[in-house]
This record gives structure tokens, C-alpha cells and sequence, in this order.
């Protein structure tokens, strides 16, 4: 069922046997898998279905280092989290770009500081599996072999530091109106919205959190006591928690210091134009664009980087994606022709394999390539010393992109250039740094099994607490290339499972 904490007085009390913080994915999921579990559930959400104004501005933050968006327009408070913000398009609808992370990413690397996660991916291919039915997507399959059809298959003249697999595309409603749906027919569940969470207030001995404090704007303040509590807000808002709890002395988790560092980002780079040798190479080159395969899987042919090259540490991971690059006539034709006449002309986006003539549109493509981001624990979240209509202090994010990244990245372009020099020219922009702008924030309460090293445990349980819980991208102790809903969806349905044991 749904509760609008706006008809709440002030000094009400609520109490659950689980009190989840947030209703973006990873609180969802997490939510939904517990239905009909044995406890009560409360699902806290700063926002609504549709928020206004007053709780976007919530998102508000300090910004210092590199050019970046910030903290305020890359969040998003609502139910479904920032797939508000989800930026692709599938079927006409606002759809987002899935993809697991590879093998190699919970792996340590050398030279890669930090790299590994607690277990390797295999512990988690039953629930990658859970997840791609609950995104609404096809088979937990990603591999070219798999998509390959008449008329769609990967290049061959890439050489052995490339492979080619795949993206597969869902809609944000195909992921949200069924959670909602279950959550509002659940009898054990409870998702309250214009529920803002902003403070935590452990026991004597700092080892259970015992209530938390909660606000709406304009309206009451109030508290939720729980047995156990997941953080499910975001790796800005998630750390923010922590470093609120109790009076700052003891933050939970931070005997290693990593709570709010780590932060990462998946930068876009467009440095790389391939410029083909041949005119059918557009048509050759459908396998990566924007398909519909056999099954109603929506699909996008990617790049990426070998097992091989990926386990040697020297360079990001990575994934490449085919934009085309309308000629210099069109471009121009586009600057000066009418809005509504230039709709009808050619453009930069899918659908350029099945165009006519394509050599006479494009002149090549943008190899875009969405690259990971090492968890430096200098880009870190702290918090400011302004404070939000509510009181609390406001989140301060400190970001760059390092060099010792960029070094990577370099190496990574010269790879790729190397490999599709057989399909045509490859120039590279050497100038050219990467937008940071994607909107998929991880680390901040890194896993680790050692709490000199890490934030939570494996099971996402907040080290040297007792009930204390973290779903969500903030666990990532690195993040790969990907758009990381997918696995914050698995890791969500584990601990579903975790915490339905302990019913």
C-alpha cells in the first residue's frame, strides 16, 4: 500500500521490522522481492510520482575540482529514483542501455588499485538472471553469437584486443509501474512518499541504528523505529546518511575512512572518428545499431575490450557505440533550414544501417566510448557546511578525472584505433577530455570483507553494525563501463534474499 506522510502529524511514530530509505530502483526491487516475505516493510521516499520543486531543490550540493554537473541536476527524488533521468530511447519510450558488469571488473587487476569485489561474478549470475526479468528484458545473454542474424552479424576485422557483444535496451516503465504495482497490492509492504530521512540515531554502543528522524517539507516531523534499516538513496545521499549519523563522532562503517570516498562516474569519450574505407560498410554495420530481434529484444551492437586486455590493468574498461556523423552539407543544411522542416532531414542517432544512400549522409562514425572510472578516495562526498530548507547539511562532492585515468584512457584509444584501422580511418582527438555527465554515481560505501578496506560486507551490511543495510551503486568497489541498473538490480534481489532469511 501507499501512505503520504503529508497527512502525518508531528511527533507520529512508525514502527517496522525493515525500514528501507529511498524508492529508486535498488528500494524497489529490494521491496518487492520482500513481499509476502514474514516482516513489515517501509519504504521511505523523499519524493512522489511526481515531485515539485521544493523536494528537487533537496538535491542541492557543493561542487569542487573538475567541470562536472554536480549533485543537483545528476540526482533526482521520486519513485523510481533517477530513472527520471534515464536518457534513452527504446520504442519511443524513455528507456535506458543494459549490459552486466564483465567478469574482469570484480576481479583484481594489477597496477588497478582497489580493484575486486568480495566474490566473483559467478556468485551473482543467478540473480543478473532474477533481474533481467524484473527490467523487463530478454535473456541474461550479451554476447554477439547469441543476437547474431542474417543481415545483422559483427564485424570480422577487428582484431583479437576487441570483441563485440551487446546492449539490450528496456523502458523505465517496463521496470517501475510493475514494482509499484506490486508494492500497492502488498499487504506487507508500506511505501510512504514526502518522507525525507535525515538523521540516523544509533544505540549507546553504536552498533544499532534505533530510529530515524524524518522530515517533510511544509509538513510534520516524525520518526521510524525498525529492527534493521537498508540505505537505498544513491551514493550522494547514502554516504550523506552516514556521515549524519548520530553526532558525527562515530560514523557507521568508517573504521577504514572510505565512507564517502570513491566516488565514480562513467565518462563518455568522443575522441575517436572512424571514417570508413568503404560505402557499405554503413549497411555491413547494422549489428550496431538499434534493433529489434527476433524475440522483442531490443538490442545495440557494442565494442568492447578482450578478458585479455582487460585483466592486464593497463586500461579502462570500456564499451564502444557506433554514432553517426552527418556530412558537412547536411550539418549546415540543419543550421539554416526551419525547425519543423529540419525534423524530416537526417540525424545523428539510430536507424543510419537502414537509410539509403547513407554514404551521401554521414561522413563516419563517432566512436563513443562509455568508460569506468578507478575509485580514487580523493573524489569523495563530505559534507558542506550550507544546509537544505530542512536543516541538514547539504552533500559536497570533490571530483576529478586524474591522470593516472586519463593515461588509461589514452592506451585504450590507441587500441581501438589500431583494431578498426582495417574498416577504415581512425582519427583521434588528442586534446579531447570526456564529459563526466552520465548521471551514474557509484563507490562511497565500497564493499570490502575486510573493514580496514571497505563500507559493508559482501551482504551489504554496514561493518560493525548490527542492522544496518546498503543497497545500491554506492557498494560498487569499482563499476565497469556499464549502466549499473542492472547490477544494482541483482545485487538488490541477493539481498532481498539475505534479508528474508532473517525474517
Amino acid at each position: 500500500m501507499e501512505l503520504d506522510a503529508r497527512g502525518f502529524t508531528d511527533g507520529t511514530t512508525l514502527d517496522t521490522d525493515l525500514c528501507i530509505v529511498g524508492a529508486g530502483p535498488a528500494g524497489l526491487v529490494l521491496s518487492a522481492e520482500l513481499v509476502d516475505a514474514q516482516c513489515d516493510v517501509l519504504v521511505l521516499e523523499s519524493g512522489s510520482a511526481r515531485s515539485g520543486p521544493e523536494i528537487l531543490a533537496l538535491n542541492d550540493g557543493d561542487l569542487s575540482g573538475d567541470d562536472y554537473n554536480g549533485v543537483g541536476r545528476t540526482r533526482h527524488r521520486g519513485v523510481g529514483g533517477t530513472s527520471a533521468l534515464w536518457n534513452s530511447v527504446v520504442g519511443g519510450r524513455t528507456a535506458a542501455k543494459y549490459a552486466p558488469l564483465d567478469p574482469g571488473d570484480f576481479e583484481e587487476r594489477p597496477g588497478y588499485d582497489h580493484s575486486g569485489w568480495p566474490f566473483g561474478i559467478a556468485e551473482l549470475r543467478e540473480d543478473y538472471a532474477r533481474a533481467q526479468r524484473i527490467c523487463g528484458l530478454g535473456q541474461f545473454a550479451y554476447d554477439a553469437a547469441t543476437w547474431t542474424s542474417a543481415g545483422h552479424e559483427p564485424w570480422a576485422a577487428s582484431g583479437p584486443a576487441l570483441v563485440s557483444r551487446v546492449y539490450q535496451g528496456g523502458t523505465r516503465a517496463a521496470l517501475v509501474e510493475p514494482l509499484r504495482a506490486s508494492i500497492a497490492r502488498a499487504t506487507n509492504v508500506r511505501l510512504c512518499t514526502h518522507a525525507t530521512a535525515v538523521a540516523m540515531r544509533p544505540d549507546a554502543a553504536n552498533r544499532r541504528i534505533v530510529e530515524l528522524s524524518i522530515a517533510t517539507p511544509g509538513g510534520p516531523r516524525w520518526s521510524v523505529r525498525a529492527k534493521r534499516v537498508v540505505l537505498a538513496a544513491g551514493a550522494v545521499e547514502n554516504a550523506r546518511m552516514l556521515l549524519l549519523a548520530g553526532d558525527g563522532s562515530a560514523v557507521p562503517g568508517n573504521g577504514s575512512g572510505w565512507v564517502g570516498c570513491g566516488f565514480m562516474e562513467h565518462p563518455r569519450d568522443r575522441a575517436l572518428v572512424l571514417r570508413p574505407h568503404a560505402s557499405g560498410v554503413y549497411a555491413q554495420s547494422s549489428f550496431y545499431d538499434q534493433r529489434k530481434a527476433a524475440d522483442g529484444t531490443w538490442l545495440i551492437g557494442r565494442l568492447a575490450l578482450s578478458d585479455e586486455v582487460l585483466a592486464s590493468g593497463r586500461v579502462l574498461n570500456a564499451s564502444g557505440t557506433l554514432i553517426p556523423r552527418l556530412g558537412s552539407a547536411i550539418r549546415r543544411a540543419r543550421e539554416v533550414i526551419p525547425g519543423f522542416a529540419a525534423r524530416w532531414m537526417p540525424t545523428e542517432a539510430h536507424g543510419w544501417s537502414s537509410r539509403r544512400n547513407p554514404a551521401r549522409v554521414f561522413d563516419g562514425f563517432t566512436v563513443l566510448l562509455n568508460v569506468e572510472q578507478s575509485p580514487h578516495a580523493e573524489n569523495r562526498v563530505t559534507l558542506s557546511a550550507r544546509r537544505d530548507s530542512l536543516g541538514v547539511p547539504l552533500p559536497s562532492l570533490h571530483w576529478r578525472w586524474r591522470a593516472d585515468d586519463h593515461e588509461r584512457l589514452k592506451r585504450l584509444r590507441a587500441i581501438v584505433a589500431t583494431e578498426l584501422a582495417a574498416i577504415g580511418e581512425v582519427t583521434i582527438d588528442v586534446e579531447s577530455r570526456p564529459d563526466p555527465n552520465a548521471n551514474h554515481h557509484a563507490g562511497t560505501t565500497r564493499m570490502h570483507d575486510d573493514p580496514a578496506h571497505g563500507v559493508t560486507d559482501r551482504d551489504g551490511r554496514v561493518h560493525g553494525t548490527e542492522n544496518l543495510y546498503i543497497a545500491g551503486a554506492s557498494t560498487f568497489p569499482t563499476a565497469g563501463f556499464a549502466n549499473p541498473v542492472l547490477t544494482i538490480v541483482a545485487l538488490a534481489v541477493r539481498l532481498a534474499r539475505h534479508l528474508r532469511s532473517e525474517c
